[in-house]
């Protein structure tokens, strides 16, 4: 069957015949491409095929072999992503949309990474940086993933470097979607450093000498953060991982159906991380509470996020001259950053723009609370939190190592304003000049390079 008949064979099933035939993607035969539907899944005819273009034709065509099948399936599914993004509340102005566009690109280069190039015997850790955001990333934090097979022993090993902590996490299934949980964790407290920063941490189900975290038999993915409090320009430090008895041992090569499962997995990753994020978002911030204000502070480690992590966060909208002004009292928690973040739950741009600060990183005013203000424009305030060309977003605040439950009197709170406004609101306001800006975003490009090594 050529090119043409192709053409034929999907115009003629129609609209009915493909819901009936692919439910899961229904909507998608609204659009004129998925006449190509058959090219996509790779398919080449039966040797039993009756030689008319017909219904009968094309319910006889046999998918050429499980990768081309395996990849058609996935061209299908990024179809009705982008059909779903598109019909997103978050696919708003000219910025959003390219922001949704990006998202779905973000997704499905993740989606590759963690399912087909990932391997639970032979782990790397995958990085998740300012290169490839999602999921509300903390641009204090450089992530790092792997799986893991549950009940297995592992033995990471790596160097704090400028970092002010790192912590190690398993999760059991996949808690960001709804369907896992934390299933472990060892806290920075808990981990012996070497002399020269370095570390050593076994991760295996039986207990062991030195650093240890129980991986138990449920554990699917071990998830490991360094977070920096200061952007220094010194060395960053790293992480790395074997499955011990694995290390000398050469990968036996996979056949094409366990690479088509792969594919597969990756479709689903794909399809879950990019539609569950703006969900997310509507469901969690725009529908959390009212617009430009910050909710109490909760626990998230019964959520899959780090234990002694407090997290705030609010939706913020801008009008011209407007800025969101946001008061954060002084806590003990070792760590207290806030960021920005647009309607697809990616961190704004943090190299080239000042769009999250921790309290290192900030001025106090004279009330001795952190005053931020969340503009379009330079407020000419140290601690300005650039939303850059975004009118919508999402804020995030979080607090590390708190011990005890935060106080009401430490809750944050925030007040839309006139952007005129702000040096007559903050306490002892503190004027940065756009030469001072410049010095900053530039320490800040260098050490996001320094710290993902690209």
């Amino acid at each position: 069957m050529n090119f043409i008949g192709l053409l034929e064979v999907g115009s003629r099933l129609g609209k009915k015949r493909w819901n009936d035939a692919w439910p899961g993607v229904a909507h998608a035969s609204r659009r004129p491409i998925i006449t190509l539907f058959a090219l996509a899944l790779g398919c080449s005819p039966s040797p039993h095929a009756a030689p008319s273009i017909d219904e009968t034709t094309i319910l006889a065509i046999e998918p050429a072999d499980p990768l081309q099948s395996a990849m058609g399936e996935l061209v299908l599914g990024l179809q009705a992503v982008e059909e779903d993004i598109r019909q997103s509340p978050s696919f708003g102005d000219e910025q959003e949309r390219i922001g949704g566009y990006r998202h779905v690109l973000r997704a499905l280069a993740k989606g590759l990474e963690a399912e087909v190039r990932q391997d639970p015997d032979y782990p790397y850790f995958r990085i998740l940086d300012w290169w490839l955001r999602e999921g509300g990333d903390n641009p204090d934090q450089r992530y790092a993933f792997t799986p893991i097979r549950g009940g297995e022993a592992y033995r990471v090993w790596g160097d704090l470097g400028s970092a002010t902590r790192v912590e190690l996490q398993i999760y059991a299934g996949r808690p960001w979607d709804g369907t896992g949980k934390s299933a472990g964790y060892l806290t920075f407290e808990e981990i012996e450093l070497n002399e020269d920063g370095t570390f050593e941490i076994w991760v295996t189900p039986e207990k062991h000498e030195g650093n240890w975290l129980r991986n138990p038999p449920e554990g699917t993915t071990l998830f490991a953060r360094h977070i920096y409090a200061d952007w220094s320009d010194t060395p960053t430090g790293d992480i790395h991982i074997d499955r011990v008895g694995f290390e000398g041992q050469r990968r036996p090569p996979e056949t094409e159906e366990e690479l088509a499962a792969k594919i597969r997995a990756a479709s689903v990753m794909f399809g879950t991380t990019a539609r569950n994020w703006p969900a997310f978002v509507q469901r969690r911030y725009v529908g959390g509470g009212p617009k430009n204000t910050v909710r109490p502070p909760l626990d998230t480690y019964a959520f899959g996020g780090a234990r002694g992590r407090w997290m705030s966060g609010g939706y913020f909208e801008l009008g011209d001259g407007e800025a969101l002004l946001i008061r954060i009292p002084p806590t003990s928690a070792h760590y207290q950053g806030i960021q920005l973040a647009d309607m697809w739950m990616a961190s704004l741009e943090h190299g080239n723009q000042v769009s999250s600060l921790t309290t290192e990183q900030s001025v106090a005013s004279d009330d001795g609370a952190y005053w931020y203000v969340v503009a379009n424009e330079d407020p000419e305030h140290a601690n300005w939190l650039d939303a850059g060309t975004l009118r919508r977003g999402t804020i995030m605040i979080r607090w590390d190592g708190v011990q005890d439950a935060l106080e009401p009197d430490q809750y944050p709170s925030a007040e839309l304003i006139a952007i005129g406004e702000v040096e007559e609101r903050v306490p002892g306001i503190r004027p940065v000049t756009p030469a001072e800006r410049e010095t900053t975003r530039a320490g800040r490009r260098e050490h996001l390079q320094r710290r993902a090594h690209r």
